[in-house]
């Protein structure tokens, strides 16, 4: 009797799985109506590209003061580089000379303005100079004085 009762369980469940299964197809496909695509015309249409702004140099946006503040800074930084990296850059972005009594001389040309590092090697002080043509060895106004670096600091590559 017990497994009367299981067989008749088991063709319930089944029956019920096949009507559930039939009305979800009936559902499925009366939900799918069919479209007159007669009398539709598809619009293509390209995408416009983005208007590109023209950016004006940095010459034109700067105040005269912060033009010089700029050459100033420009120097000083010139002036705090390492010889050793302007050596690396020589013939690329700085061209080097030595003069008798001045020292080595690094040459750097930007945009701007036109500079010129002079490395003492008697007392191991370097100067940074604006490129003068009138001036003697072409020393224009002096931007900066320090110490001269040699060596790059070493990296520690611990934090990065």
């Amino acid at each position: 009797m017990a497994n009367k009762k299981i067989i008749h369980q088991w063709w319930f469940w089944l029956f019920v799985l096949i009507i559930i299964g039939t009305i979800g197809v009936y559902y499925v496909n009366n939900n799918h109506t069919p479209t007159n695509t007669d009398n539709k015309v598809a619009k293509i249409t390209k995408k416009r590209p983005k208007p590109v702004k023209k950016s004006k140099p940095v010459t034109e946006k700067r105040t005269p003061e912060e033009e010089q503040t700029f050459i100033e800074r420009a120097g000083q930084a010139f002036g705090q580089e390492d010889s050793q990296t302007i050596q690396k850059y020589v013939g690329s972005m700085y061209s080097s000379a030595y003069v008798d009594g001045l020292g080595m001389t690094y040459t750097w040309k930007t945009s701007d303005a036109k500079y010129i590092r002079v490395d003492n090697t008697d007392n191991g002080i370097t100067s940074v100079y604006l490129y003068d043509d009138n001036a003697e060895n072409h020393l224009g106004k002096n931007l900066y004085q320090g110490e001269t670096i040699k060596q790059m600091a070493p990296r520690d590559n611990y934090n990065q």
